[in-house]
């Protein structure tokens, strides 16, 4: 179990993606262009498997802004998409509303 207080530390903003590629060589991977208002950041998501890139283009969702940048089949990640998955593997994603400005904190 952890204290809340380490849930506070996570800096979960909403984004909208500008812009959606798969990652070249790789079947999982997916390059986000994401617009969070003050700053455009790239996030890379391993969800090319179940989700066409296409269709995230224009999307808001959750993403976590302050974990340390990981390099993946050679394109740096800025953060973290948050998404729901089912036991099974299925993934599903969490949509925010048009109404909520881009770079909103989410607690």
């Amino acid at each position: 179990m952890f204290d809340v207080e380490e849930f506070w530390k996570f800096d979960l903003r909403v984004g909208k993606v500008l812009a959606a590629e798969r990652v070249s060589g790789s079947k999982k991977l997916i390059k986000l262009d994401v617009d969070f208002g003050s700053e455009r950041r790239t996030i890379v998501t391993g969800i090319a498997d179940q989700v066409d890139p296409e269709i995230l283009v224009g999307k808001k969702m959750i993403f976590v802004l302050n974990l340390k940048p990981k390099r993946m089949m050679g394109v740096e990640s800025q953060g973290m998409l948050l998404l729901a998955e089912e036991d099974g593997g299925r993934i599903h994603l969490i949509e925010v509303p048009d109404e909520v400005p881009v770079g909103t904190k989410v607690w």
